[in-house]
């Protein structure tokens, strides 16, 4: 899942398919309005919460059918809800939110929620502000959310950054980008080459089986044209 504009879709779909209604929001401090046999039973709050209505009786079970669907179609989407994350290894605020690890000034933190699961993002602290988090992104995916902090920190030494079975996993993403992201200019192409050369370094092998995925893409075109 790469955005929340792609589960709303996806959610909102499956809901009138189920029999619910899906209607403009009656309030900015929420996504749409949600009916079902001409009621006004719920809404989907910007903040990524089913409420219910408080102005109408709405049965639980009801209620609980709108969150297994929405927890449902958000696994379909991709979210991440494996750990991602070594609890020894990181810390958490009382807020909840888990810091999986700081390298030149770039974060990446980490918090449940009860729809996608483990939300993560990246984000610079702003010194001259105390540290304060700017330019934050916001990922649904593990391999995402590590690439993007590989790329923005730098990945000096990825052995104190990343476990070997992370290396792995974000060195398959960063070959998928370089290899199918067309909207990747020069310097970016430039950039996540020489992080995929670096975790190669790092974890030995690796760069053999990458080189291998890449003769096979050679060809991918040529048998396409035969297919023709």
């Amino acid at each position: 899942m790469k955005s929340k504009t792609e589960f709303y879709q996806a959610f909102f779909e499956t809901l009138e398919k189920k029999g619910f209604s899906i209607r403009p929001p009656s309030s900015p401090d929420y996504v749409a309005d949600i009916y079902h046999k001409n009621r006004q039973i719920a809404f989907y709050g910007r903040q990524d919460a089913i409420i219910r209505n408080p102005f109408a009786e709405v049965e639980e079970k009801l209620m609980e059918r709108l969150q297994a669907l929405a927890k449902s179609t958000a696994i379909g989407c991709g979210i991440c809800s494996d750990r991602p994350y070594d609890e020894a290894a990181v810390t958490q605020d009382k807020s909840g939110l888990v810091k999986i690890n700081e390298h030149n000034g770039v974060v990446l933190v980490c918090r449940q929620h009860p729809i996608f699961d483990y939300v993560l993002s990246t984000y610079r602290k702003d010194m001259e502000h105390g540290g304060a988090p700017v330019q934050r992104q916001y990922f649904y995916n593990k391999e995402a959310a590590f690439e993007d902090f590989a790329m923005r920190s730098g990945l000096v030494d990825g052995k104190k950054l990343f476990t070997e079975t992370e290396l792995k996993i974000l060195h398959a993403g960063l070959v998928k980008l370089r290899t199918e992201d067309q909207e990747l200019d020069q310097d970016g192409m430039e950039s996540v080459a020489a992080l995929v050369e670096r975790i190669e370094d790092i974890v030995p092998g690796l760069g053999k089986k990458e080189r291998a995925f890449d003769f096979m893409k050679l060809f991918a075109p040529l048998e396409n044209v035969r297919e023709r």
